[in-house]
């Protein structure tokens, strides 16, 4: 298969997506890259700079067709980068297109727009896609999941622990608090990761933007109300004010700043917990609030991949991949949350037993190959469904 993948630069898609097609599927692989905008849609310069590389995108489709080196259009892209006429004539080119939204939980409705054009949708969480279907009826779900060449070498040597609990992750007010609460219950966690000191600035900031605003209402303020209505707005607005105020830095945990996604695989090894969080909520004065939108993450088959136990918030798709206690374990609040950070602590006999059948589960269940594999089986039920269409 002759394909171009169009994505941002995220080193996370080029060890698990890109690597997987490359191995296992492409005979040529075409790559374009855009920038991430998603919040920048006030800029003028970055509207300029989005539409010329909307035209290139054309123009590079259209040279790979014309030559037979196009069979298959992958994308991870929202409406705010790829326009409606890009989509269009992409689609005229009669190539299969595939959309990858990975954030279906708070961003479903970013692809509203172009979803049309798309011959599948391949969404990696479940919610929301009752929303989604009158714009594309043609979703596959299509989980996150593990590159084992990266996170599993085959000539893996044993090592012990560097690590009691470790959380790899970005700073964020509600992550924050619970650590928080690890920490006054006598657990010191590791910390990897931006903005947690003064060092490395987080990749999140608080940002109102006008003509974002106007945008998002004009395309996306029916569809969101109609959906969630004013509790989807409330929880939205908190987050934001959540990421825009810090305040009190985490006390007492080991911050050991940002590590490369190189590095995370021996992170996750070597520390004998490893700790998850689904929610994006955010931190009051009174305690901890939780959002209520739960979504798995890569970070869910990176550890057990890695061989890493892992203990994460609970999330609804969780019981999809794994026996909850057996394959990894999950918290629901954060006295539950501590309970089980001082049981497996005191319990190795414990924690080794799920991590090895964590491993196991991971390397037959949900290496990238897994999920490529019924994609492919679905994208020809449904290229073979608008053939029909078209021949009536």
């Amino acid at each position: 298969m002759k394909a171009l993948a169009v994505l941002p630069p995220d080193r996370w898609m080029e060890i698990n997506l890109l690597d997987t097609l490359r191995q296992r599927y492409c005979e040529s692989l075409e790559v374009f890259h855009y920038p991430g905008g998603m919040g920048q849609l006030g800029s003028r310069s970055w509207r300029v700079t989005r539409d010329r590389l909307n035209d290139e995108l054309v123009d590079l489709a259209r040279r790979l067709k014309s030559s037979g080196n196009l069979d298959f259009l992958f994308f991870v892209v929202y409406d705010d980068f790829l326009r409606v006429e890009t989509a269009s004539k992409l689609r005229a080119l009669g190539v299969p297109m595939v959309n990858y939204h990975i954030d279906m939980v708070f961003q479903w409705y970013r692809v509203i727009r172009t979803a049309p054009y798309f011959t599948v949708l391949a969404v990696a969480q479940m919610a929301n896609t009752e929303h989604l279907k009158p714009y594309n009826p043609n979703i596959e779900w299509m989980p996150m999941a593990a590159n084992p060449r990266f996170y599993r070498p085959s000539q893996e040597k044993a090592i012990g622990y560097q690590h009691d609990v470790s959380f790899v992750g970005s700073f964020d007010p509600y992550r924050r608090a619970l650590l928080q609460e690890c920490v006054e219950s006598g657990i010191k966690p590791t910390v990897f990761g931006r903005g947690w000191d003064q060092h490395s600035r987080s990749e999140y900031q608080f940002n109102w933007d006008l003509h974002k605003i106007i945008h998002d209402l004009r395309y996306y303020g029916w569809p969101r109300w109609h959906a969630d209505g004013l509790a989807d707005f409330n929880a939205a607005v908190k987050r934001k004010f959540s990421r825009a105020h810090r305040l009190e830095p985490l006390k007492g945990a080991e911050i050991a700043g940002p590590c490369s996604d190189e590095h995370m695989p021996f992170i996750f090894r070597s520390s004998r917990v490893n700790l998850g969080f689904s929610d994006t909520g955010w931190h009051s004065q009174n305690g901890i609030v939780h959002s209520q939108k739960l979504q798995c993450r890569l970070r869910d088959f990176e550890v057990p991949m890695a061989g890493g136990f892992y203990l994460t918030q609970e999330a609804p798709d969780h019981h999809h991949y794994y026996k909850i206690g057996k394959e990894i374990d999950t918290w629901s609040e954060p006295d539950e949350l501590v309970e089980k950070l001082v049981f497996y602590s005191k319990n190795l006999r414990a924690t080794e037993r799920i991590r090895e059948a964590g491993a196991k589960r991971a390397l037959e269940c949900h290496t990238w190959e897994h999920r490529f594999d019924r994609l492919f089986e679905r994208l020809d039920m449904a290229t073979q469904h608008c053939s029909r269409l078209r021949s009536r």
